[in-house]
């Protein structure tokens, strides 16, 4: 392996001690217990996909996840839920986080410099091994039974606090979508995802080689997108409604349907569990391009 990519994997194991490191000032100054969950996900991500930085998918995911750290901000990425006041952040925390998003980019261009271009396309193409590609098996199991679990519970709860009569049982329910979703929901869809590209792209299947492997994942990201869009409001909404004191009908008439729509996403979530089941159709034209190569 070059030192580039060995660089590569130093500086992403870095970048996940610095979240770590982040995570344990939060604590240390109050932070909610529950903040924890993400930035844990988060570090362990980085270091299996620093582990996998000498296969093409495994680069191509720590440059994903790099640029996922950006978008989402390493501050929100796990300080969000914290429930600490901006103002009283620990800057510590804050330059920490900084650090671990300069040290994943760092550590993305270390892993396309030319070297490291030249070792992974004459190396022969490597598949999860069968331990690890089980251990991997088992965290997308759970964690999309999981997320399935956390979908359906957070649509049940959206409906019935609309339903409520009083705005205290709204408020309740409310409050407890909202822990619901800054504790368990992002984790667990990043970790269902994620850890269903790695299966997809880390053995014979592909991401984009099989039609049922790629609605798959079009359906996953669907329903990673869906929530951001039609339903991340509603429990925030809901609960600003149910403080000021409005009735029941009120938040109803407020709402709209879009509670009802959260009830969607449980269905998408099943029809990706049937795909998975079933795996139907063949093979894409971009399996039947690469056959010969693959083959040998």
């Amino acid at each position: 392996m070059p030192i580039t990519l060995r660089a590569a994997t130093a500086v992403s194991v870095l970048a996940a001690a610095l979240l770590a490191a982040a995570m344990l000032v939060e604590q240390r100054a109050g932070a909610a217990v529950r903040a924890a969950f993400w930035p844990a996900f988060w570090s362990a991500a980085l270091l299996f996909f620093a582990a996998m930085a000498d296969r093409r998918w495994g680069r191509t995911m720590l440059a994903v996840q790099a640029a996922l750290t950006v978008l989402l901000s390493p501050v929100l990425v796990f300080a969000e839920p914290s429930e600490l006041d901006p103002a009283h952040r620990p800057d510590a925390a804050v330059r920490l986080a900084l650090a671990c998003a300069a040290a994943q980019i760092l550590a993305v261009a270390l892993a396309f410099l030319p070297p490291s271009n030249a070792h992974i396309r004459t190396a022969a193409r490597r598949e999860l091994s069968p331990p690890v590609r089980k251990g991997v098996l088992v965290v997308h199991v759970t964690s999309s039974v999981a997320w399935l679990g956390i979908i359906t519970v957070q649509g049940s709860l959206g409906i019935t606090a609309v339903s409520a009569g009083d705005a205290g049982t709204a408020r309740a329910l409310f409050t407890a979508m909202l822990v619901i979703d800054g504790t368990f929901l992002g984790p667990a869809a990043f970790c269902a995802l994620f850890s269903g590209i790695v299966l997809a792209a880390g053995t014979r299947w592909g991401l984009l080689r099989r039609w049922w492997v790629a609605a798959k994942f079009a359906t996953m990201l669907v329903l990673m997108v869906l929530p951001i869009i039609a339903w991340q409001d509603v429990p925030a909404d809901g609960l600003a409604l149910a403080e000021a004191g409005r009735t029941g009908a009120e938040i109803r008439a407020a709402l709209g349907a879009t509670p009802y729509l959260a009830m969607v996403s449980p269905a998408l979530a099943v029809a990706a569990v049937i795909l998975s089941i079933t795996k139907p159709w063949g093979p894409t034209p971009l399996n039947r391009r690469h056959r010969p190569a693959h083959s040998r």
